[in-house]
């Protein structure tokens, strides 16, 4: 199984793109920008998004993706997350008014252009070559992480989230976890901020880190622009010595 990151920053412009991985072929976990670099032939392979949560960083290619779908007949999309993550998407979205309302506009074959599938934290759905399973997060509005199983090894997402327990006690009894992509929005000196806006700083996360097996990779994404190197400094100052430590790169491709 292959997860590729397609977008890993909290910004947009000057080449970045923010939050959306793909798995394989016909799975993408978020729909930031970074999916509109996709071949038009990749994006109509894509079956399936899996959702972290409704902010506008990690679903805005989603109505330009529903509409790529509709203009080559394609087999439409099935959107995954919480009910409320799915209900923001319907009615702030897909209302007709914003956009289309793809819900209820179907292809060729009578099947609608987005459909909507909920799950709660601990449900695990297949993947072509593993099971993708919704974690617990804590963030400003409903929102989950995600673990990405695969044949021989496991990455965690935390998506966006403030310093959330659950999540970290999770990971660390999953016995093939291998790579954990972690948020550090924001550095130590911001951590006030940084949890009352729903994120994470090294400091945050330092008590969890401990729990993690040894020589796990930790993959840095969702950096806030300009403060690049002092959270790599912070976080460098707070792990143990055998986390393997790296900012995660778009095109980095994680091999299950």
């Amino acid at each position: 199984m292959r997860v590729k990151a397609l977008g890993t920053f909290s910004h947009h412009g000057l080449m970045a793109r923010t939050t959306s991985f793909q798995i394989d072929d016909t799975t993408l976990i978020d729909c930031g920008p970074g999916v509109e670099d996709l071949p038009t032939a990749e994006l109509l392979r894509i079956e399936r998004v899996f959702l972290t949560h409704s902010h506008i960083d990690h679903c805005q290619f989603l109505p330009l993706l529903a509409d790529i779908h509709a203009s080559h007949d394609g087999n439409g999309l099935t959107v995954i997350g919480l009910q409320e993550t799915l209900d923001a998407m319907t009615t702030h979205m897909f209302n007709n008014i914003l956009w289309p309302d793809y819900t209820r506009i179907t292809n060729s074959r009578g099947t609608p252009l987005i459909a909507t599938h909920a799950i709660d934290v601990g449900d695990s759905l297949p993947l072509m070559d593993g099971i993708i399973t919704a974690l617990p997060c804590e963030h400003t509005v409903p929102a989950l992480g995600w673990l990405v199983e695969g044949p021989w090894r496991a990455l965690a997402f935390s998506g966006d989230s403030s310093p959330c327990a659950g999540f970290w006690h999770w990971i660390s009894n999953v016995p093939s976890l291998s790579d954990v992509v972690c948020e550090l929005n924001y550095p130590d000196t911001l951590r006030g901020f940084a949890e009352k806006a729903g994120h994470q700083t090294p400091s945050g996360i330092a008590p969890f880190l401990p729990l993690l097996p040894p020589n796990v990779q930790l993959w840095v994404s969702h950096m806030e622009r300009g403060h690049e190197n002092e959270i790599l400094n912070d976080i460098s100052a707070n792990s143990p010595g055998m986390l393997q430590i790296d900012i995660l790169q778009p095109d980095t491709v994680i091999d299950l």
